[in-house]
């Protein structure tokens, strides 16, 4: 690798999961703050040819890869064991992103087979994740770094009119969306006719403008390290009712959302049925708050905790991994 101390992110292309975009987020905003970052693809990462630049410099994992005792290397939670076994070997240092604790022992067997793992740090998306890994056991020394709201979101609530209709993400929630949408039907008639839209596959700013014309989004949050899309949905000006996934515990509150416990279909059916028949003072009432929520998750603010977070980790060592003073964009 470099000559010089680097910061690496474990990364795949194309990115399939909100969690690996937040990756990026991490070395573009590094990189915007003058760190020498890049992204390590999988060996296996497919790199189109973009419409646009990257909008950061990535390099691909293979033989001709070597790492210094000063370069760090982050990875995600879900890395399998044999690959945490493997990273061992290798004479940087290794951190972990967690970026949700219920996916934690996809990657150790138990808590104590990570503590007994020779980390050098790690991070993490949420108070929430922190204190559950801690609850848990953790000795890491775990930093928070909350992901933004993209504001593709805010930007498409002030372009779009709200549409009488649900918005909503179950893919984590197959069985309980067809439950809800059936239940929901059969317990408010009037409302039968009130069209669903599915939210799959889809790029950020198709995402933000599907939320942004519908007046209420369906959260069906699942056992989450923090829960994006209920606030990206009260980015976009959705009324948003159901689960906060455990992670949601972060932001939710009686006055952003219609939330509702764990498993509790027919309390969601309400909250729905609420949502759809408040009238317009309050609906604006809520939208505001619940815009104030989202606007507290900005870039500025990502980028200032990962700033912190970095600096903790380098410690004094933190100006040998600066970029030069006028760096070329993909400079090594």
């Amino acid at each position: 690798m470099s000559a010089r101390p680097s910061i690496y992110y474990a990364c795949t292309l194309p990115v399939r999961a909100g969690g690996e975009l937040v990756n990026f987020q991490h070395v573009a905003s590094l990189r915007k703050q003058g760190l020498r970052a890049f992204v390590l693809l999988d060996p296996a990462s497919k790199v189109g040819v973009p419409s646009q630049p990257y909008s950061v410099p990535m390099v691909h994992w293979g033989e001709h890869v070597a790492f210094s005792p000063e370069d760090w290397l982050v990875v995600p939670e879900v890395m399998p064991p044999e690959s945490f076994a493997q990273l061992a070997k290798l004479p940087c240092h290794v951190a972990i992103h967690n970026q949700n604790p219920f996916y934690t022992f996809r990657g150790f067997v138990d808590v104590a087979s990570m503590n007994a793992y020779p980390l050098g740090g790690g991070l993490c998306c949420s108070q929430f994740t922190r204190d559950t890994l801690l609850r848990w056991g953790s000795t890491t020394d775990w930093q928070v770094v909350r992901p933004m709201v993209l504001p593709h979101f805010a930007q498409a609530a002030r372009q779009a009119t709200p549409l009488r209709q649900i918005a909503c993400m179950p893919r984590k929630r197959p069985a309980d969306a067809a439950a809800l949408k059936t239940l929901f039907r059969g317990l408010y008639p009037e409302h039968a006719q009130v069209p669903w839209v599915e939210i799959h596959d889809m790029t950020r700013p198709q995402v933000a403008q599907a939320l942004a014309q519908s007046r209420v989004f369906a959260s069906l949050s699942r056992d989450e390290g923090l829960g994006l899309p209920p606030l990206e949905a009260m980015a976009a000006g959705c009324l948003v009712c159901g689960f906060d996934g455990g992670g949601g515990t972060e932001y939710a509150t009686p006055e952003n959302g219609y939330w509702v416990a764990e498993g509790d279909l027919e309390g969601f059916a309400r909250a729905l049925h609420t949502a759809l028949t408040l009238e317009a003072g309050a609906v604006s009432a809520r939208v505001a708050a619940a815009q104030a929520t989202a606007a507290a998750f900005s870039e500025a603010s990502f980028d200032r905790q990962l700033a912190a977070a970095w600096q903790h980790l380098l410690g004094r060592q933190a100006p040998a991994y600066r970029l030069a003073a006028v760096p070329d964009r993909c400079a090594a």
